[in-house]
């Protein structure tokens, strides 16, 4: 959509508007009960107070929010409060839409009784509007995340937001609040119990531990999008001890392609193995891990679904090592087999506040996924553990579960040896 200027053409029109001097045709007069349940007759107090505005013309208040946590297919009400600081324009109107922080999936443009109890066209300087909009989530909501955008638009052209955060194309982000899957969560999770180490676990890419001989496989990884067989084949195993969680991965791969050097550089543009960690399933503060077959890892954080853009906290430090065992060469033509990468994380990097973060107790869940990306000579493919089935591995509510059936800060601690540490 364009974007309306701003200048001096709108002022002498809002002056001319003020005075009378437009020939505007007014609708019919509204029902004076349902006027009554939008027009406050006084300056309201939102349960959540907001400062946006419109070109000089629309400020949006705040609103109230009937649940702090959203259920797909659970209806749930959201109540905006506007005051009128200049009429709006001729045939301008109020949008709402709603996105999952990806893509728009609902336009609630008309979910509302403003509308048709006291509409856009009639509006005054000064009033103070309620404006209660009803909304169900749909049942197949694919992220953990649900962002309310508000803004004006008349045809192609929006009013400019001018105060407060928007998404560019001036729409003002009013909402972003957590949808939790609890309710009804996906029935096609993939499951793993996590092996609590019973001695030292060397970091060589080998895998000879009993520990790791003992511990349950993910079996082999899926295509992301349809959770059919994968082209390549890839799986990966979970231990921990006292300190520390550990990933194995085992891929077979005949091209290896490695050739970022430094810590953060964008692996997943190659050859990576990653882990997406969110410890406690709400959705919020989870962790991205990557090791590359040279050895190379990337780390980030998440406050909550790709939020920072474009890629985390980036300053957060996982204080991973790992060890890798390429079976072939780096960035060469000839054939490959493919590599093995083990690495560990201590349980106290996953914290995301005061506190720092403590070993899973006994039966602890957490929601974990585990991808491969493997380059090809010409684009790139990639496998799973659990499915997105979108094109975003960051689909939180598809993460699998990983158990820790013994408490990790057991009597029997584990001391552990890198051949490689980054």
């Amino acid at each position: 959509m364009k974007q309306i200027v701003f200048g001096s053409a709108w002022m002498l029109y809002l002056v001319l508007a003020a005075a009378g001097c437009t020939e505007r045709a007014r609708p019919p007069l509204p029902d004076k009960q349902q006027m009554a349940k939008v027009l406050l007759t006084s300056a309201p107090a939102p349960q959540h107070p907001l400062d946006i505005r419109w070109a000089e013309t629309m400020r949006l208040l705040g609103y109230d929010l009937s649940d702090e946590v959203l259920q797909p297919n659970k209806p749930f009400t959201v109540t905006w409060y506007w005051q009128v600081e200049a009429p709006l324009a001729p045939n301008y109107q109020v949008f709402t839409h709603l996105s999952d922080g990806l893509v728009n999936r609902v336009n609630l443009d008309s979910a509302r009784l403003l509308r048709t109890a006291y509409p856009e066209s009639l509006w005054k300087k000064g009033d103070y509007l309620k404006d209660e909009q009803r909304v169900t989530l749909p049942p197949n909501w694919p992220t953990g995340s649900a962002v309310f955008y508000l803004g004006f638009y008349e045809g192609e052209v929006r009013l400019p937001v001018t105060q407060g955060k928007q998404s560019g194309d001036q729409r003002a982000e009013a909402l972003r609040v957590r949808v939790s899957r609890d309710a009804a969560p996906p029935q096609d999770l993939p499951a793993l119990t996590a092996r609590r180490a019973t001695g030292p676990i060397k970091l060589d890419g080998k895998l000879d531990e009993a520990d790791w001989h003992a511990a349950q496989s993910s079996g082999l990884f899926v295509n992301t999008m349809t959770g059919e067989a994968a082209p390549f084949e890839a799986r990966a195993q979970i231990a921990y001890d006292a300190q520390k969680i550990y990933f194995a991965f085992a891929v077979s791969d005949d091209y290896l392609k490695s050739q970022f050097k430094q810590t953060d550089d964008h692996l997943w543009e190659q050859d990576t193995v990653e882990v997406m960690f969110d410890p406690d399933g709400d959705s919020l503060n989870y962790f991205e891990l990557q090791v590359s077959p040279r050895g190379v890892h990337f780390d980030t954080r998440y406050d909550s679904q790709r939020n920072p853009r474009p890629f985390g906290h980036v300053d957060w430090d996982s204080q991973v090592q790992a060890g890798v065992h390429v079976d072939g060469t780096l960035d060469d033509a000839k054939a490959d087999k493919g590599y093995v990468v083990e690495f560990a994380v201590p349980f106290s990097a996953f914290t995301a506040g005061a506190t720092e973060a403590a070993p899973p107790e006994a039966g602890a869940t957490w929601r974990i996924n585990l991808f491969v990306m493997d380059a090809r000579d010409k684009g790139q493919r990639a496998a799973s553990w659990s499915p997105p089935r979108i094109g975003d591995f960051h689909t939180l509510n598809r993460f699998g579960r990983v158990t820790f059936p013994e408490a990790a800060a057991a009597p029997t601690e584990t001391q552990t040896s890198s051949a490689t540490a980054h």
